[in-house]
């Protein structure tokens, strides 16, 4: 575990996997007419999860945070509800990417997951600081001289807490009780990662 002294659970999250979906931002206005009068009242009757956090990027890219009970994890995904698209109108998911639409029926990934384990980090149970901000906390900078010998074996992977390394500018308001993750799956940060606080509801990804 990254951060010294983390609860089991903070504000919901499941103790020992978290659950993270993307979704590109595809779909025009009239999207649901396309598929007809069954989708789109399918569509206007659904409910979001009461622990469901949708966030948008600089990119107009949706992602989605999904807190789930311990039971809510060991039960597995929710299939999506039967199809009510006319055969005739069903396309394989290739054509619906071609197309610029994407459906839940044309989603071809699993599940991925991801857990805490402990780490030997300095930075641990501190907000992260910028280094040109002169940090007052005693952060330790990952970048730079000096810095390579600790932070190399910290790289490349998701955790919470601890030392972050962002792509770019660092994220305004972060805690100590941040998720950074490293693209896993489907997700793809240009090769960099993504910060999503627990505590302040900061958001940001960079590459």
């Amino acid at each position: 575990m990254a951060a010294a002294g983390v609860p089991p659970r903070r504000r919901g999250v499941p103790r020992h996997r978290v659950l993270l979906r993307r979704r590109e931002s595809l779909l025009g206005a009239d999207y649901p007419a396309q598929l007809g009068a069954a989708f789109a009242a399918d569509l206007a009757a659904a409910e979001p999860h009461p622990r469901w956090l949708r966030r948008v990027d600089e990119l107009g890219c949706e992602h989605g945070f999904l807190w789930l009970t311990e039971s809510e994890l060991a039960a597995g995904p929710t299939p999506p509800a039967a199809d009510p698209r006319a055969a005739s109108d069903r396309r394989t998911e290739m054509e619906s990417r071609g197309e610029g639409f994407l459906s839940a029926w044309d989603s071809p990934w699993g599940r991925d997951d991801i857990w805490l384990v402990e780490r030997d980090d300095p930075n641990a149970g501190l907000a992260p600081q910028d280094r040109w901000a002169n940090p007052s906390n005693g952060y330790a900078e990952p970048f730079g001289d000096g810095a390579a010998d600790w932070a190399a074996p910290l790289r490349g992977f998701s955790h919470l807490g601890g030392t972050t390394f962002h792509a770019q500018d660092l994220p305004d308001g972060l805690t100590p009780w941040f998720l950074e993750l490293e693209e896993f799956g489907p997700l793809n940060f240009g090769g960099g990662c993504l910060q999503l606080d627990l505590e302040s509801d900061t958001f940001d990804w960079a590459c």
